[in-house]
């Protein structure tokens, strides 16, 4: 007989022997119970006591001597739907306290997630969510580019719908690159969308990083592109800082 569906509802391998053994035997005392159903002396009264909480197993005394008898298996039914109404009720309570937890989440700002998007399809994705993401107040804050990306038509377009969608969000757009970048100045400046700006720099910059909401994207565009993103709030500020302590003394475009 496969007992493994009253595994699955809560009961332990001993209970089963006990109480399949208890189905054949009828009224019987302990004796025949460990016997048949191999479970230790020492372990039979408890098995036998949770059986009884169950409501699977009944006891009497008989001329001084306990004997055991099992319940109708359709009791399993009655606990299987107790069970069920323990659930009920214990979601209910975890509904009402789901916001406080999801509210000390937030205050403790620890909040961290590591997405990794594959294949230029996938980098698309990705700047389609964060364009779904950004509202008038907000930034997208951009670090220089690879020659594989600057090199790569489908690329530039890209980042040309991006940035027309992200301009109709009201989001801003603050881009750096090294002003030796001559490649990145020339194909990455799209002074004429709205909320965008392009700066340079003559410092070394790390190549491919972009900050939004709480994102910092990192792209290696090499023979498969990759977009690895961190969704972290501190994090995020952190490489704010680091951006705007370059951006404040970048120079603008002629």
């Amino acid at each position: 007989m496969d007992t493994g569906i009253l595994e699955k509802i809560g009961f332990t391998k001993g209970e089963i022997k006990v109480y399949l053994s208890l189905i054949e035997l009828g009224n019987t005392t302990s004796g025949p119970i460990i016997l048949k159903s191999g479970a230790a002396r020492s372990k039979v009264y408890e098995i036998l006591e949770k059986l009884k909480k169950k409501g699977l197993v009944t006891e009497s005394i008989q001329k001084d001597t306990k004997y055991f008898q099992a319940a109708s298996p359709k009791r399993i039914l009655d606990y299987i739907q107790s069970k069920e109404n323990e659930l009920k009720k214990d979601k209910n309570n975890f509904i009402k306290l789901l916001p406080k937890l999801v509210l000390k989440q937030k205050h403790t700002g620890t909040t961290q997630e590591v997405k990794i998007y594959d294949g230029f399809e996938g980098i698309k994705s990705l700047h389609d969510e964060i364009v779904n993401q950004l509202a008038k107040k907000d930034e997208y804050l951009a670090m220089t580019f690879s020659d594989a990306a600057l090199n790569n038509n489908s690329i530039i377009l890209m980042f040309k719908k991006f940035h027309q969608k992200r301009a109709k969000t009201g989001a801003k757009a603050k881009i750096i690159c090294n002003s030796k970048d001559k490649l990145a100045i020339s194909k990455m400046n799209y002074s004429e969308t709205k909320f965008y700006e392009f700066r340079t720099t003559k410092q070394i910059l790390p190549t491919g990083i972009s900050i939004a909401k709480d994102m910092v994207i990192t792209i290696n565009w090499g023979k498969t592109p990759k977009a690895f993103v961190i969704i972290c709030k501190e994090n995020a500020e952190q490489y704010r800082k680091f951006f705007y302590a370059i951006w404040k003394d970048a120079k603008k475009l002629k």
